[in-house]
């Protein structure tokens, strides 16, 4: 089967084209992962993704390799509301750095190690605060929120015979999580209740760790074509910090001791990868994401109030409250290309689809991580021991609105959020002795 290189360029940019429900999680650990549009299984021949998505694949080294990597994000988003149209996020492109690294011990089985984030979310937003319960509004205001989750891991691959591999990896997620916004109650018997959801003015800082486990194996069914499956278990955080804020009608400002329950989903992906000829590789991968029990609902309990007034209305110095997400669960389908131009360039390509989790009626532009189609592009290049990969990806723009929300007091009725998202991305690794694996 003879394909020439016209050819292949002309299927690598008709694989580019937007056909992800990723949530909070990135779509792709580094470069390579990246550009083939987040098959980390069946392209898992680096050490970040072997890591992260397949550690069946540590099995495949003979030898040890280091990889450093940086990853930018840059966010394109406008929202509009009921009082303001058109205001746009901040596009500061935030910084994402991961690293990994694989040591073969014989006897068939390999240790490998990472420390690379699986979520890191931002946005700042700046926009008038709509009156909400009793006509608070708190003006012109910043909107802003970040979830981060990184995770530190060791993981084994073991070589069960030349077809089959079977591996594991155990992470140990730090979890930060940061507010600053109007925050409207939702299910205080008061607060929400009797007052129909007062807002206030908070600046929350919460950090917890958490802990995950991800298995796999893969199973040779040809010379050219490889089956793998993986389960990626649940993560669960209670992040502790801070909350201070400004409550209205004359209340003033408070300070409480914050903890925040979130979490990360369990995954199970399944994909096959397929060497049509020597030079190209196809990669299909399709993952299932259990949002809707990780994303039912937002708990927060805060304790120690030191405000004398907003105590002596509640009874207590502790308010416990939960926002309502009612996430959905979804499925990724993710195409992938890797072709040897030649025998230092390698060209990838890749796209994957999926509908967004989140419900219009609890979308809010802190929580709008609705895109669905995502494309990407990428190089590597060999240069001896060393090897340099380039990605970009595009969160393609996606818009949702809310005619009716959930959420009380109503502020988000009748807004609308349009969202994409740039990644650049570089990675440099260093193997000993060379080794070219395909």
């Amino acid at each position: 089967m003879i394909i020439t290189r016209t050819a292949i360029l002309l299927i690598l940019t008709l694989c580019a084209l937007p056909l992800s429900a990723n949530g909070v999680l990135r779509n792709g650990a580094g470069a390579r992962g990246m550009s083939t549009g987040g098959d980390g299984l069946v392209f898992s021949n680096d050490p970040l993704n072997a890591m992260n998505s397949n550690p069946a694949a540590l099995s495949r080294w003979d030898d040890s390799e280091l990889l450093l990597g940086l990853t930018a994000a840059i966010l394109d988003a406008e929202y509009s509301n009921s009082v303001s149209t058109d205001n746009e996020a901040d596009s500061t492109p935030r910084l994402i750095p991961d690293v990994a690294y694989v040591h073969a011990l014989g006897n068939r089985l390999t240790l490998g190690a990472s420390v690379s984030p699986v979520s890191s979310l931002e946005a700042d937003w700046e926009f008038p605060d709509p009156p909400g319960a009793l006509g608070v509004t708190f003006g012109q205001q910043t909107h802003k929120s970040s979830f981060i989750a990184l995770r530190s891991a060791v993981g084994l691959g073991y070589q069960v015979n030349p077809r089959f591999s079977i591996g594991t990896s155990v992470g140990l997620i730090y979890n930060r999580n940061r507010l600053k916004a109007p925050y409207i109650f939702q299910s205080h018997p008061i607060l929400a209740g009797a007052l129909g959801g007062v807002k206030v003015l908070t600046n929350l800082e919460a950090d917890g760790f958490g802990w995950n486990g991800v298995f796999s194996a893969t199973y040779r069914l040809h010379d050219d074509v490889e089956l793998g499956l993986s389960y990626t278990t649940e993560t669960d955080f209670e992040a502790t910090g801070t909350i201070r804020g400004l409550a209205p009608l004359g209340i003033g400002s408070f300070t409480h001791d914050a903890e925040v329950e979130t979490h990360l989903p369990q995954i199970v992906s399944t994909g096959l990868s397929w060497e049509i000829n020597d030079p190209l590789r196809i990669g299909f991968q399709v993952d299932w994401i259990d949002w809707s029990d990780a994303f039912e609902d937002l708990p927060l309990h805060l304790t120690n109030g030191t405000n004398a007034v907003l105590n002596g209305i509640l009874g207590s110095t502790s308010i416990d409250d939960t926002a309502p997400l009612n996430w959905k669960d979804r499925f990724v389908y993710r195409l992938g290309l890797e072709y040897d131009w030649s025998e230092q360039l390698q060209l990838r390509a890749g796209y994957s689809f999926g509908e967004s989790p989140v419900q219009s009626e609890t979308l809010t532009p802190t929580t709008a991580a609705i895109m669905k189609h995502t494309l990407g592009f990428g190089a590597g290049y060999r240069m001896g021991k060393y090897n340099i990969d380039l990605a970009y990806q595009w969160d393609l723009p996606t818009e949702d609105g809310v005619g009716t929300s959930q959420l009380l007091a109503g502020e988000y009725n009748n807004s609308e959020v349009d969202v994409s998202i740039h990644w650049l991305s570089i990675a440099i690794s260093f193997t000993d002795p060379y080794r070219r694996d395909k």
